[in-house]
């Protein structure tokens, strides 16, 4: 089987301070870029950190690990950016880290809002031969490779299409933490509304994960 190194390098990046590692650019693992990145591509955007002035870049955000993007000299770094990272704005698109993980925001007030979280799952060891989720396999075990905080680097298989399962949740944000979409915090959120948010549950509703959708039930609360 044949792979591609991922070679590490130790740079200062700027205000990153972070050890890098060549990521790979295109479609990665025959995985769409629209589905491994929360951006379909590279943007302009700023990382804003807690307590010093935003870094400006051409970024992105892995949905497989979770991990910051940019391009540096043509080349896509993985920066470890710190948990000090409180949000990202990509092409007037804005993310919120909060847990270690980016989740896209969906603004309602200026202070609430929904925030989506996409989890890209490669599946490891499968032996091929059969199909899954409509998707040709080819006759191998499929391995894949990320860069850690140790700064360990796996191969990356380049032979095939991965298999891989994408699954997107519904979160909502009050200020810089983002919380679970329940009973609790809703009422928290809306003092004036309990009796009709405990309602809303008693009956045996819930949020979906469409954004949209989830602004349209809280439109009578606000």
């Amino acid at each position: 089987m044949k792979r591609l190194a991922i070679f590490i390098q130790t740079a200062f990046l700027l205000t990153f301070a972070s050890a890098g590692a060549y990521a790979q650019e295109g479609d990665v693992n025959g995985i769409p870029n629209d589905v491994y990145y929360l951006m379909p591509k590279f943007g302009t955007g700023y990382v804003y950190f807690s307590g010093q002035a935003p870094v400006k870049g051409q970024i992105n955000i892995c949905a497989v690990d979770n991990t910051l993007r940019y391009m540096d000299k043509g080349q896509e770094i993985v920066a470890d950016a710190g948990s000090n990272v409180l949000k990202v704005v990509i092409d007037d698109v804005w993310f919120i880290h909060s847990g270690g993980l980016y989740f896209r925001m969906y603004p309602v007030t200026d202070i609430f809002g929904f925030a989506l979280k996409r989890e890209v799952n490669i599946r490891k060891d499968i032996r091929m031969g059969s199909t899954m989720a409509g998707m040709a396999k080819s006759n191998a075990i499929i391995e894949y490779g990320s860069v850690y905080p140790d700064g360990e680097a796996h191969g990356i298989d380049q032979t095939g299409n991965n298999p891989y399962t994408v699954s997107e949740k519904l979160f909502m944000y009050i200020r810089d933490k983002v919380v679970p979409i329940n009973k609790k915090n809703l009422q928290k959120l809306f003092p004036d509304k309990k009796e009709e948010i405990k309602n809303f549950f008693v009956l045996g509703n819930h949020f979906p994960d469409d954004p949209e959708e989830a602004k349209k039930i809280i439109s009578g609360w606000l």
